[in-house]
């Protein structure tokens, strides 16, 4: 179990993971958020060192840390991300971004993930990844609107971009998106955008820094349901020389209908000019607030509006506080990140604010939360409390700062976990051997016990051997991630007979084969040399073999043997029971491709033209025919060698048995 976190001398806040294999993994521009609030609890993308991704975490308010869910978001490191949650599904876009002044790159995939939600496992389950365009960008945010379209936007080309789903949320109208049609939608190099869906529109706000008098943060809308291309006239929310940076944080205030609220920055220079703003949308006019004049040095602002003490709070870097290292100094290279707020009623910026994340060592920079309005029922984050996560480039770690719920809410997760054993032994056998597979919801530890003896930790598969002839009972426990366990342990009981058995190994080459893919989704491959696995586009390897030879055996042990063939892969490969109906030959994506089981085995990372054992668990196969299948979350593909290779590289699955 995690324990709770305690700070230096200096510190405030928490620090959390290390994110060593990836930059900037909270983004350098405040459009996007990386946090949102579900189902009593807060979620975070971070970057998983171990398997050097991003994951979803869940956070413990308990131990104010940060629990790996393992469920992949992105396997490219260096990328960035937007996260939305809608109430039902989550969207993940991850794009690879350019720096300040850089141009938009061709031939790197944005990417648009979904993600749908289990209450009683506690676990996001991946439905869909669409390409959003073909660009490496500097931000990209989405926003998804009343008729269900998710729209995305970003600079490309020195114009602003917008790209939009159908009413499914993932089928893109367009594969490069489309320049916003207006004539200020024409910017610098160094502009950015972001969208906001608010009482049926879809705003978009971008930065035109063309050093002029048309300089701004200008606003224009859609109407839900209307042509993709039909925009209101941009106005400017804030318009003169200076007026505008590339950073901006929107949010909308759904219970007043159009009201909207954008977190800025302007170029100014003198010390007694606004350097971060908030602008307001009543729903015609804009207004302009302070925040922090040049002379505070603030920087990289965000806004949350938090509808139980009818407040906004802006988080930004600030200068260091005293008695730390590098104390008061004003670099763009951080500080601290420090709380301002003004009530809706009267808003209103004083120069007093509030340590939220300090490392007195270092600095801090780069602070996100989510997209979501605090503490609301219309949002379904009643009782969320307040999280903010920032970054610690120079010890690459994320530091956090929580704030409960007025009643202690926020993530306390009280629910026991449900334990399942997913195979085990026969009910009768001659084996004096059994081996037991079980799982629970995501970062469960486990106990077991055989035959009443005391439980001791273990991990799925446990193995039993020697085991005497008679009656024998398995029992397993979980203890989820917050420290509740398992009140009824899964069991399951079976009989050895006497007299044990004779153990025989044999090697099984696959009788058939074959791989679809989404790319070419007519197309069948079942006389290739290749198999592919891949999730960007989908592609899904089929494997059957024969076990009629083999009833009344007892299945001991099965490993499938694949060789890599000309492309490697960083992500993890599923290894899954599919049914039986389907045709080496007639196979393709759109045609006769079976659904796929539970996980029996996985396989990753790999390199090329390698083998690779895979230990699967497989019970009550034998004496028929066995149809496997493969797929991935991962957008980094793997090849794999078919049986048209040759014997030498054919997958193979080899048994060990008694009689």
């Amino acid at each position: 179990m995690p324990v709770a976190a305690s700070a230096a001398t200096g510190d405030v806040g928490v620090q959390g993971p290390s994110h060593s294999g990836t930059g900037t993994p909270t983004g350098t521009k405040r459009a996007i958020s990386a946090l949102w609030f579900n189902d009593g609890v807060w979620w975070g993308n971070l970057w998983d060192n171990a398997s050097s991704d991003f994951h979803i975490f869940r956070f413990n308010t308990a131990t104010s840390s940060w629990v790996n869910t393992g469920v992949a978001t992105e396997t490219r490191a260096n990328t960035h991300h937007d996260v939305m949650w809608d109430g039902t599904t989550l969207y993940v876009a991850s794009y690879r971004f350019v720096n300040d002044g850089l141009p938009a790159e061709p031939n790197y995939p944005s990417t648009l993930r979904r993600y749908k939600y289990d209450s009683g496992t506690k676990k996001y389950t991946l439905l869909t990844s669409t390409k959003i365009n073909n660009s490496r960008v500097e931000v990209l945010t989405i926003d998804k609107d009343s008729t269900g379209r998710v729209w995305a936007t970003w600079q490309q080309g020195n114009r602003i971009y917008l790209n939009v789903t159908g009413t499914d949320g993932f089928t893109w109208e367009s594969s490069a998106g489309f320049p916003h049609p207006a004539s200020l939608s024409n910017v610098s190099v160094d502009d950015t955008s972001a969208l906001i869906a608010y009482n049926g529109h879809m705003g978009v706000m971008w930065s035109r820094q063309v050093g002029d008098s048309t300089d701004g943060m200008y606003w224009s809308s859609h109407v839900n349901g209307e042509s993709k291309t039909t925009w209101t006239t941009p106005v400017a929310a804030v318009k003169g020389q200076r007026s505008a940076d590339d950073h901006m944080n929107l949010k909308w205030l759904d219970s007043s209908g159009g009201r909207v609220f954008a977190a800025v920055k302007t170029s100014n220079t003198s010390a007694s000019l606004p350097l971060i703003q908030l602008l307001s949308f009543n729903g015609s006019t804009w207004s302009v607030n302070t925040i922090a004049t040049v002379a505070e040095c603030p920087n990289r602002v965000i806004v949350l509006i938090d509808e139980s003490t009818q407040k906004l709070r802006t988080f930004a870097t600030y200068p260091k506080p005293s008695g730390t290292t590098n104390a008061g100094a004003c670099t763009t290279s951080g500080g601290a990140i420090y709380e301002k707020s003004t009530p809706l009623s009267d808003i209103k910026f004083t120069t007093t604010k509030t340590a939220r994340i300090v490392d007195a060592d270092q600095y801090v920079h780069n602070v996100t939360s989510t997209k979501q309005n605090l503490n609301s029922t219309a949002w379904g984050t009643a009782n969320s409390g307040l999280l903010v996560l920032a970054d610690v480039n120079a010890t690459s770690r994320y530091w956090h700062y929580f704030e409960p719920g007025a009643g202690g809410g926020g993530g306390g997760d009280t629910t026991a976990p449900e334990t399942t054993i997913t195979s085990g032994p026969p009910a009768t056998t001659t084996s004096t051997s059994a081996s037991f597979a079980f799982s629970s919801e995501a970062n469960s530890t486990f106990q077991c016990s055989l035959d009443g003896a005391t439980r001791v930790a273990c991990t799925s598969p446990q193995t039993y051997t020697g085991l005497s002839a008679g009656s024998h009972t398995f029992n397993v426990w979980a203890t989820d991630a917050a420290g509740n366990t398992d009140a009824t342990p899964a069991t399951q009981t079976w009989t050895v007979g006497s007299g044990g058995g004779t153990t025989e190994t044999v090697t099984l080459t696959a009788t058939a084969d074959s791989y679809v893919t989404s790319a070419t989704p007519g197309t069948n491959f079942g006389t290739g040399t290749m198999l592919g696995v891949d999730n960007s586009p989908v592609e899904v390897t089929y494997l059957r073999f024969d076990l009629g030879a083999y009833a009344g055996r007892t299945l001991e042990k099965a490993t499938l043997q694949l060789r890599s063939a000309g492309s490697g892969s960083t992500g993890t490969q599923n290894v899954k029971v599919a049914d039986n109906a389907w045709n080496e030959t007639g196979i393709t994506y759109n045609s006769g491709r079976p659904a796929l089981g539970a996980s029996i085995g996985k396989l990753g990372p790999t390199a090329t033209n390698t083998n690779y054992d895979v230990p699967l668990t497989l019970s009550g196969v034998l004496g028929q025919q066995l149809s496997l299948g493969m797929d991935s979350s991962s957008s980094d593909g793997l090849d794999l060698n078919s049986r048209e290779a040759g014997s030498a590289a054919a997958p193979k699955l080899v048994l060990t048995l008694t009689k």
